[in-house]
């Protein structure tokens, strides 16, 4: 049956339905029963059949799973699409132990080697989103790796080709670097473009180090923070929009880690960082975060909450963007609807390749850059024959492989699985197994996420996006 009973403290009983994707209140009583036929241990249907007569928690309407986009695929990949991602090499300067292409055996996928893009092909990807975005008036071209500073010139020239050729856009550039090839002559040259640069760092040396060195064992802390330093002190446009991307691994001291951003205001504060955690996707390892790690990291997020509704006046806000933008997303998900259509999704799926369009050294086209580019499944494509969109289309319908449990399933409205999360790296194909072992975890996430939302609304916050970032 797809709706969920849940309580946020005592006497707040609620219950989603997903039909509606709308959240009521209920009475103890109503929850009570709605549990025991939920899990099958009672045979009174009164209560749930007096919410069916009102149209609410109804049996699910979907009687096929196929993404909305489905449809004008071909349409909108010929003319939509806005974003280009660059895998400027496979190669590195570091040797970081969790990177995808370590040799550390976390990840099963990559692996460093040392292949560069050619011009030839940069410049056939730009002519290719320059000719399938005929209807997009924002475009973003970015550069990945490995580390994309192994080709800085070739960086420079993708810029001022772009700027030249799609002259009428709105160009904007990214780049995700280790920082410690970010020298001065390379910013020089790039303050020109509207550019922004997310650098990894993992917190104060000490942890840093013990993950991001360079292939001889030595730490890359010094490096990166003078680089970062000098780009701060002396080039203000370009630190304006640099951002740190810091991955805490199993047994780093979170508070630790945050406390060196609230504290280092020489290099970055926590308005500029977000926080991650290690990828489950690609890799056979489970990765356990002590209890430390999840007391310290809730306490965080209490902040944040109650930051927001008034109880803690010294903390800013923006301190915690991360979360601000997962709480705001709330409101997204949980926007009722009148009735789920017939033929329906769940969400969590993107259309692949317009939007984060990934293209590796080889020229291949996929999803975006968090898919093992080693996957023949997840290539929808290359620079010279352009989108495969019938791989496009069995791709982007993530939902039709379990499709008997997702229309009955009351996450589906909420369900956060991608390609990435769900192509195992083996299979030629969607393994059924394999989705149905994450959704679980989905789930869980879902129920965290109704329950947060229901407990803000009873203390009657707005979710105003524009307010949260002032």
């Amino acid at each position: 049956m797809p709706f969920i009973p849940f309580l946020t403290r005592p006497d707040y009983y609620y219950v989603y339905d997903m039909n509606r994707n709308s959240i009521y209140k209920i009475s103890q009583h109503q929850y009570e029963a709605l549990c025991q036929i939920k899990s099958g241990s009672i045979e009174d249907m009164t209560v749930l059949e007096d919410f069916q007569k009102k149209g609410c928690l109804l049996e699910s309407p979907v009687t096929k799973v196929e993404h909305p986009a489905t449809r004008l695929l071909k349409y909108r990949l010929e003319r939509c699409v806005n974003s280009i991602t660059f895998q400027m090499s496979q190669n590195c300067n570091l040797r970081c132990s969790y990177c995808p292409y370590s040799d550390k055996g976390i990840y099963d996928n990559r692996t460093h080697i040392a292949k560069n893009m050619s011009w030839d092909t940069v410049q056939k990807g730009l002519e290719f989103l320059f000719q399938s975005s005929a209807e997009a008036s924002e475009l973003s071209i970015s550069f990945y790796g490995g580390e994309p500073l192994i080709g800085k010139e070739l960086i420079i020239r993708a810029m001022d080709y772009a700027v030249k050729r799609m002259s009428g856009k709105n160009i904007s550039f990214g780049m995700t670097t280790n920082g410690t090839l970010l020298d001065e002559d390379f910013i020089q040259k790039v303050q020109q473009y509207n550019i922004a640069i997310m650098v990894s760092l993992d917190g104060p040396k000490e942890v840093h180090d013990t993950n991001r060195s360079y292939a001889n064992g030595r730490g890359s802390f010094e490096n990166l923070y003078q680089n970062v330093k000098r780009i701060k002190d002396k080039y203000p446009g370009i630190y304006h929009n640099m951002t740190f991307n810091t991955v805490i691994s199993p047994g780093s001291n979170y508070q630790e880690i945050f406390s060196f951003f609230r504290n280092n205001q020489e290099i970055c504060d926590l308005s500029k960082v977000s926080f991650n955690t290690l990828s489950q996707n690609y890799t056979d390892q489970t990765f356990t975060y002590g209890e430390d790690f999840f007391e310290e990291r809730n306490y965080e997020i209490l902040k944040t909450y109650l930051t927001l509704l008034g109880r803690l006046e010294d903390e800013p806000l923006i301190y915690h963007k991360d979360d601000l933008e997962t709480i705001y997303s709330y409101k997204e998900f949980f926007s009722p609807i009148k009735a789920t259509p017939e033929v329906a999704h769940p969400s969590g799926t993107c259309v692949p390749g317009l939007k984060k369009l990934f293209v590796d050294v080889h020229g291949n086209f996929y999803p975006c850059e968090r898919i093992d580019e080693n996957s023949s499944f997840m290539q929808i494509g290359n620079i010279e024959s352009g989108f495969n969109i019938d791989k496009v289309r069995e791709i982007i319908n993530i939902g039709a492989v379990t499709e008997e449990y997702c229309r009955n399933c009351w996450a589906f409205h909420c369900c956060s699985l991608c390609p990435a999360s769900v192509d195992n790296g083996k299979d030629n194909f969607y393994s059924k197994s394999y989705k149905l072992s994450k959704c679980e975890k989905v789930r869980a996430g879902a129920l965290e996420k109704l329950k947060n939302y229901a407990m803000l609304k009873e203390f009657k916050y707005q979710f105003d996006k524009e307010a949260l970032m002032v």
